[in-house]
């Protein structure tokens, strides 16, 4: 029933959703109801568009269009499909009510026309249909995703700075999840550099900015985004996925991890120990700082630059980091001919927990000490060569059969495990469990068999690993003497860090530990070359 003395709204919508994909776009939606206009004659006083899901209701257009429709400001809609107005019972039962009450006294789609007059039954399967389709599709995509989480993979559009999903992806050839190597390697290695236990989150966020490490939108990461990174276990293999009664279940993903379990739980425990200094900004990028530990109270060893002048005049000895007047005559540094200047950098217990007793200690007597430590154990380009040839020889390889014997327990153990998993599926099947004490039973027994898994993983791997922690011991002993001694302040604070277990400030004197690592190596080499 057009009337040409009605008055229309056209509306369009589509959204960005799955039940939408399929759909049209706005623009192209737009056109064909306008060549409806112009073939029917059709008045359009107003185009509402939308880029919004109707599978729930509260659309700000659509519920705008029905209260200016109210109002009088227009009697029909023209749109270009029924599904556009409603795809929830709410919406749709809406349209069905205004049309029946003739608030709405046409409605014109690119297939048919609806009057007050007609069989409302006919427009409310329509909008059921709608409906259903979307809760239908609800269902499949949930049930996609919870296979795909089965599958291993971690199913989310944003997957966690480091990785992306495979743009080449094949099923059953391809993996669905690889490394964003822009940004994979870069994470990685802040992550060994927090399990050092050495640095702070503020510390790898700056190494994290030096490296180029920045978001899918060329961003330098804020710290929040650290600390996320830091806390979230998909890193070291593992997230957590609803079932199918939305009971969260730990999954192990199939995706090339950062880190190991082991290794996760250890950053966890560093973190929580560093929450103190969190978020602390440093003023001056002093050697040293954050890796000396006070050996009386514990508190970290923090630098103080004294800049002082002698005034020649009074000979007054004052403050001139600001380069400003002598505070005693108010003569002005700028003025003063050849005045003495003290530059010296202490270091001392930075007293965060109370009262300590202990003193300060010079730069240049940190350095001396930590240059004799390091000259112990440094070695020539020549030692480095047949070192190396040595262990690619495999003189110094893990004990295989020791190995073989704990990976067959292991392997007895995951078996048992995957028993009780059986056990469990039956004890649920005969109602003797609930569905919440299995989803808790399996997601525990799941993570067990997957920790299993990682250690006989490591195990396998553990001549390679062996290998490559010596070959990195052994680069750091190369030359390591002659890089200190050359090296500015931030190669030096990065040698000792790396070579030193410990560094403890105690009675005005530095004790530095060397790790145990490069002792054992020295030692070695020493008796080696004395057979040969």
């Amino acid at each position: 029933m057009r009337n040409i003395d009605f008055k229309y709204f056209l509306y369009a919508r589509k959204s960005s959703e799955s039940e939408d994909r399929q759909m049209a776009s706005i623009e192209d939606q737009i056109a064909e109801a306008k060549k409806l206009a112009e073939k029917y004659n059709i008045n359009v006083v107003d185009v509402i568009e939308e880029s919004k899901s109707a599978k729930e209701p509260g659309r700000v257009g659509f519920n705008s269009m029905l209260k200016r429709i109210h109002k009088g400001e227009a009697q029909g809609i023209l749109t270009w499909k029924l599904n556009r107005l409603a795809r929830n019972p709410i919406d749709g039962g809406q349209i069905s009510w205004m049309l029946q009450q003739n608030i709405i006294k046409h409605i014109q789609t690119f297939e048919r026309d609806y009057n007050p007059t007609d069989n409302v039954l006919l427009m409310q399967v329509e909008f059921g249909m709608a409906n259903q389709y979307v809760k239908d599709l609800s269902l499949d995509v949930k049930r996609g995703m919870r296979q795909k989480a089965e599958r291993g993979w971690y199913p989310i559009p944003q997957l966690p700075i480091g990785y992306m999903h495979n743009p080449l992806f094949t099923p059953g050839v391809e993996k669905e999840i690889i490394p964003d190597e822009e940004r994979f390697f870069i994470l990685k290695k802040l992550w060994k550099l927090l399990l050092t236990g050495n640095y702070t989150v503020a510390d790898l966020r700056r190494k994290g900015n030096a490296l180029g490490l920045k978001t899918k939108g060329n961003k330098q990461c804020p710290q929040s985004t650290y600390y996320y990174i830091f806390t979230n276990e998909f890193y070291s293999g593992y997230f957590y996925w609803p079932n199918k009664d939305g009971g969260l279940i730990c999954h192990r993903g199939k995706h090339l991890t950062m880190i190991s379990p082991i290794e996760f739980q250890k950053a966890q425990i560093i973190l929580k120990g560093a929450i103190h200094s969190i978020g602390k900004e440093r003023k001056y990028d002093f050697p040293y700082r954050g890796i000396i530990k006070c050996g009386e109270c514990g508190c970290m060893v923090t630098p103080d630059h004294k800049l002082q002048a002698i005034c020649t005049n009074c000979k007054f000895k004052y403050s001139v980091k600001n380069m400003g007047n002598c505070p005693r005559c108010d003569t002005p540094f700028s003025e003063m001919k050849n005045p003495s200047i003290i530059d010296i950098l202490y270091y001392h217990c930075s007293k965060s927990k109370g009262k300590c007793s202990q003193g300060s200690i010079t730069r240049d007597e940190i350095d001396s000490v930590i240059e004799k430590s390091i000259g112990e154990i440094s070695i020539s380009k020549d030692y480095y060569q047949w070192s190396m040839n040595r262990l690619k020889d495999g003189n110094n390889k893990v004990d295989i059969q020791e190995d073989e014997k704990i990976i067959k327990g292991l392997l007895k153990k995951k078996t048992e495990l995957g028993n009780r998993l059986f056990e469990l599926v039956n004890l649920l099947a005969d109602c003797k469990i609930n569905s919440e004490q299995f989803n808790l039973s399996t997601s525990k027994t799941q993570k067990e068999i997957f920790s299993i898994e990682y250690e006989i993983e490591e195990i396998s791997n553990r001549n390679i690993r062996w290998f490559e922690e010596t070959k990195k011991d052994y680069n750091l002993m190369l030359n390591v003497l002659e890089k200190f001694k050359n090296g500015g302040d931030l190669v030096k604070t990065e040698i000792a860090r790396e070579l030193s277990s410990n560094l403890i400030l105690m009675d005005k004197k530095l004790y530095f530990t060397m790790k145990k690592s490069f002792f054992d190596i020295k030692k070695n080499l020493t008796l080696c070359t004395a057979k040969n």
